[in-house]
């Protein structure tokens, strides 16, 4: 309907403007109905045009007002429905969403899907299971919400039905990759809600065996199996976990559990817990993929089935961040409560989210304040990580020295605090104990393209080992071909080498893969200006001005374009090899 309104606008302009002057009441009536006819359909185009602009310019709360207003005019509209749902559930309000979703007209509800999904997980959330699966009875054009819908049609009948409950679970990725190994690790969770441990056990291990490492599926196999007497496996699937994905708050808190004989066997999901769940992993990618704002719209419907499951609140609110709306990332972090096994690492995202939103202090406090309440390692990272952004590289070493030795004495070496250390020291002149930090990280990962770029640059940087560093340089580059940093740390090898010709060629390829790092640019523009190419030095230069942020660098990049050579060899621009971790 709203795409033949502009139409529909015209003609009745069109027609108003013809019908001549009537002194008939009929005629005059029929000409204020039309007028007021006019008005509204402008309103509603107006309406329309600033909830897509809005939509269009990141503006999520003036998309979601706009669309809302919208779909009071036309409600018979499932694309104008699905736009309206999708603004207000992407600024997290469920309750007006539904609220939106119940005054919509049937056929316009089974015509959409978003609305639907959401009539359908708000019935779920009052427990009126037939209920919510009526709204499943429509076909699903997306993938992804067919696949939530099928995970919330399973764990609504798991009680009633459970082998086609979770038949149902096994299948709802519909043989699509990833989507199919999660849909699995959910069936395995239901085979533990109803008692088939065994089954389960035998799921989670096939699962582990194809790499399909899910945090959720590995602490309800690593529970489960401490709860029966296999203590030392648990721990085993732990560590592995630990070693091969990294720390999680959840198994870190089961491995006190186990340890300390206080293991309880594994939860017992209802389906409103059960369906969070579901829509919370099949989320979780597009969360760390560069998708936006946009999984804000799934976390908040997972959220609205289970509060209490913090691990969505802590992902939502990283891709709040990432989308730059801090302020909402931030309010949500300071959401989880103090007693929740995920309220440490919150404290770490948040100092950080204050870090990026320019309270650097608080950031630090908070940082501070949490690691003297838990000493957890993770904060800890976390501080040291604050300082070094804000140039703080002493304290910074300082706090990676600590973490260093309580690593040594848990028997750990992590090759990227060894890589930080490395660079804060750098960054203060102490380059024997940074060389020494360097080389200790790349026997630790010796394929990281990361830590062979950093070595070999600094290497010729200081005009030693200088063969050595542009092979570090050149193999770091053949690991990772695309990368603009290390591309720029050859070229710049080969301007420190003297070797104009090829510091051309690696530069150019650089400024074509990152054309907005200044640093990059200006490197460019110094070997042009070596080899006589004085316009286009000047011209990388007022690029390299253009993208620079540091008032050191902009000083220096206006002298170079006021007086050319003879300030190159007071260059103090570092390469984009000096990019922290």
């Amino acid at each position: 309907m709203i795409r033949t309104l502009l139409f529909t606008t015209a003609c009745i302009a069109l027609s108003a403007c013809t019908s001549g002057i009537s002194k008939t009441p009929i005629a005059a009536l029929e000409k204020a109905e039309s007028e007021v006819k006019l008005r509204k359909e402008i309103n509603t185009l107006s309406t329309y045009a600033i909830a897509k602009y809005a939509g269009l310019t990141e503006d999520p709360a003036r998309s979601a007002d706009s669309y809302t207003r919208l779909l009071k005019t036309v409600k018979d509209d499932p694309w104008v429905a699905e736009q309206a749902i999708f603004s207000v559930l992407r600024m997290g309000d469920v309750d007006r969403a539904v609220a939106l979703s119940k005054k919509l007209p049937k056929a316009t509800i089974d015509a959409s899907e978003l609305p639907r999904l959401t009539l359908a997980i708000d019935t779920l959330k009052r427990n009126k299971k037939s209920k919510a699966l009526d709204y499943m009875n429509q076909p699903w054009r997306n993938d992804y919400h067919a696949m939530l819908a099928r995970s919330l049609a399973a764990w609504t009948a798991l009680d009633e039905d459970p082998n086609a409950a979770i038949a149902l679970q096994e299948g709802a990725g519909n043989n699509d990759g990833l989507f199919t190994l999660m849909g699995q690790t959910l069936a395995a969770l239901m085979k533990v809600n109803v008692g088939l441990e065994d089954e389960a056990l035998s799921n989670f291990d096939a699962l582990w065996s194809i790499r399909a490492r899910l945090a959720i599926g590995v602490e309800t196999e690593a529970r489960l199996m401490a709860s029966r007497g296999e203590t030392e496996a648990a721990l085993r699937r732990l560590r592995e976990f630990r070693s091969d994905v990294g720390r999680h708050p959840a198994l870190l808190a089961l491995k006190d559990e186990i340890e300390s004989g206080t293991v309880k066997p594994p939860q017992k999901l209802t389906a409103q817990q059960g369906t969070a769940r579901a829509i919370y992993i099949a989320t979780a990618p597009q969360a760390t993929q560069g998708y936006g704002d946009i999984p804000s719209v799934y976390f908040a419907l997972a959220d609205h089935l289970d509060p209490d499951f913090h691990a969505i609140k802590a992902l939502w609110a990283d891709s709040l961040d990432q989308a730059d709306r801090r302020e909402d990332a931030i309010a949500l972090l300071r959401s989880i409560p103090e007693s929740s096994l995920h309220h440490t690492s919150a404290q770490g995202q948040l100092a950080w989210a204050l870090r990026r939103d320019g309270d650097n202090e608080e950031a630090l406090q908070i940082a501070r304040a949490t690691l003297e309440k838990t000493d957890n390692r993770n904060i800890r990272v976390q501080l040291a990580d604050l300082l070094q952004s804000l140039g703080r590289d002493g304290e910074a070493e300082d706090t990676f020295n600590d973490i260093i030795t309580a690593d040594s004495a848990e028997g750990e070496y992590d090759w990227r605090i060894y890589y930080a250390r490395g660079g804060a020291r750098e960054r203060l002149g102490k380059w024997p104990p940074a060389e020494n930090d360097l080389k200790t990280a790349m026997s630790l990962n010796p394929e990281s393209p990361t830590i062979m770029n950093y070595l070999g640059y600094s290497w010729i940087d200081r005009g030693i080992n200088l063969d050595e560093g542009l092979k570090l340089i050149e193999d770091a580059l053949r690991l990772d071909p695309d990368n603009g940093a290390i591309t720029d740390s050859l070229g710049w090898a080969h301007y420190k080498l003297g070797n104009y010709d090829r510091a051309i060629i690696h530069l150019e390829r650089a400024t074509e893969l990152a054309p907005d790092i200044s640093e990059i640019l200006d490197h460019l523009g110094d070997v042009y200006w070596q080899v006589g190419r004085f316009k286009e030095a000047g011209f990388q230069w007022e690029r390299a001005l253009k993208y620079a942020v540091d008032e050191d660098e902009k000083d220096l990049l206006r002298k170079k374009l006021d007086g050319g050579q003879a300030l190159l060899s007071a260059s103090s621009v570092q390469s984009t090899a000096a990019i922290y971790p």
